[in-house]
């Protein structure tokens, strides 16, 4: 007979002082994998933390039935018992070895900070300090047989050298699921767990979850935006919309009608009024367009790892340009170039808005023209600041805000929120909103100063089809009616804005492709 393995009872939820998911019944059964489907901002990852005791219920009780002596459930699980795997634990790997963002970039402060292969050991998984003696739970042996088979399975061999901060993105969601298996929970929580990762990853990482589900030994609970995310071997489906569970079925049992995306609620408005009069950009470039970046035979190399090699690129006024490449082609570091995070860039032939970097120029002084939108930046943002504060951070590029802004300033950033249909969130704090809306409110902080380049790092992350379409149509607009450059980083071709020109296209740090975009 099948058993129990989580029953949530009349639970409801307390975040940010509001009620979600009122008087929800959820009963998993010890046979069943799941997932929670639903739009952007719909509540998926909140229902998910709150299964692993990551938020308070306000009324209710979830009982876990890990001891098989429990026939009633028990209100509690041990550690280990249930690991999550999401962009907050992202977030907080990224704090703990770089509090800051440029960290992650300055070699003269690696000494301290773990290599992947650390990281992965008995030591660092059991003692929560460093300085801890006590015995291990599980033999040392037993962890390293483990990791040998988790780095085999996500082909992430090649990593275990490679210091913690100079991961990429998606190469730290795999060392995090490598983490995790090595535990041998009872439920491994996926929360988003294809943002982030390349065609090829999001494939082997379909197959992992399956091969796990397979193997019989960890439950699996995951959150995805569409049907399409869900991997083989999940049973069944939750269905969550405006922070209400509506739906829960069996996999072969949904239409694929009753799953699709809601439509997102956001117009567009007269944007050309905005970009106009708050951009303060021409439509129409300059005979002579100028060159806003200029890379020459540039390279960066990382404990004798060549990062990026000889790497020839030109940025003009008004092109916009497209960086693909696979995890770990070397976007992120040539993002930090321009950014004027890396050190490495003063080793290098590099003119960044017609200064050679090492001329005098400061690092504010170039942030100062460009707006940046990127799940790093997200990762690392301060948390206690309302909506509009981080709107009106973008003004003096600060991650937070410590300045009285003018009313002009007020005004301005106002002024985006209400054209992203935002404006009712603007005294919410930051990290209440779902990930997605956090997008939307870095790319405003983006866009409040006017910048000549704009830099969106997998700006589509999170979002799910319907508000990337609005973020991609967002963009089109504003590039049609102004000069705006823009570096858009991605995966995938098929997000790109229509108003991409140009594509660059990264291998193993190198370019092989750099040309106009081609209308096939």
């Amino acid at each position: 007979m099948n058993k129990p393995f989580i029953k949530l009872e009349n639970v409801t939820l307390s975040v940010n002082d509001g009620l979600l998911f009122e008087n929800t019944d959820w009963l998993w059964q010890s046979d069943e994998h799941w997932a929670i489907v639903g739009p952007t901002g719909s509540g998926k990852s909140i229902l998910a933390k709150a299964i692993c005791h990551q938020l308070p219920l306000h009324t209710g009780q979830i009982h876990y039935f890990f001891n098989p002596v429990a026939s009633e459930g028990e209100p509690f699980f041990n550690r280990g018992d249930v690991l999550i795997i999401s962009p907050s634990q992202h977030q907080e790997l990224m704090h703990r070895y770089g509090g800051y963002h440029q960290a992650r970039w300055q070699s003269s402060e690696e000494n301290d900070i773990p290599i992947v292969a650390e990281y992965l050991s008995a030591k660092s998984i059991e003692h929560r300090s460093p300085y801890e003696v006590t015995p291990f739970k599980t033999d040392e042996a037993v962890y390293r047989v483990r990791r040998e088979k988790v780095m085999v399975l996500l082909q992430i061999e090649y990593l275990l050298n490679r210091k913690i901060h100079q991961l990429s993105n998606g190469e730290a969601r795999k060392v995090l699921i490598a983490r995790a298996l090595m535990q041998a929970p009872k439920l491994l929580i996926f929360d988003d767990p294809f943002g982030g990762l390349d065609t090829e990853s999001r494939t082997l990482l379909r197959k992992v979850i399956t091969q796990i589900i397979v193997a019989g030994e960890v439950k699996i609970l995951m959150t995805v935006s569409e049907l399409t995310e869900v991997p083989e071997g999940i049973t069944h489906l939750l269905y969550v919309a405006d922070h209400q569970v509506s739906s829960k079925k069996p996999v072969n049992r949904v239409l694929p009608s009753e799953f699709k995306a809601e439509k997102c609620p956001k117009a567009l408005e007269a944007i050309s009024i905005s970009a106009n009069k708050f951009l303060g950009l021409q439509a129409k470039l300059t005979p002579n367009p100028a060159i806003l970046v200029e890379m020459k035979n540039t390279s960066v190399i990382y404990n004798e790892t060549s990062v990026l090699s000889n790497i020839n690129w030109t940025v003009q006024e008004g092109e916009r340009w497209a960086v693909l490449g696979h995890n770990g082609a070397g976007k992120s570091t040539l993002l930090s170039l321009i950014m004027a995070d890396n050190p490495q860039s003063y080793a290098n032939e590099i003119y960044l808005f017609g200064k050679k970097r090492g001329s005098g120029e400061t690092i504010w002084d170039i942030k100062r023209q460009i707006g940046w939108v990127s799940p790093e930046l997200q990762m690392y943002y301060v948390q206690g600041f309302s909506c509009l504060e981080v709107v009106c951070s973008g003004f003096f590029d600060t991650i937070g805000l410590y300045r009285n802004c003018s009313e002009e300033q007020q005004m301005i950033a106002n002024e985006w929120l209400r054209l992203f249909q935002l404006k009712q969130v603007a005294d919410h704090p930051f990290d209440s909103l779902s990930l997605g809306e956090q997008r939307l409110i870095l790319l405003a902080r983006a866009l409040v100063k006017k910048p000549a380049l704009l830099v969106l790092d997998e700006p589509g992350q999170g979002l799910d089809e319907s508000h990337r379409k609005y973020m991609n149509d967002l963009l089109d607009q504003l590039c049609r009616q102004s000069n705006l450059a823009m570096i858009y980083v991605t995966h995938y071709l098929n997000e790109l804005p229509q108003e991409i020109t140009h594509i660059l296209r990264l291998k193993k740090g190198q370019v092989v492709e750099n040309s106009p975009r081609t209308t096939d």
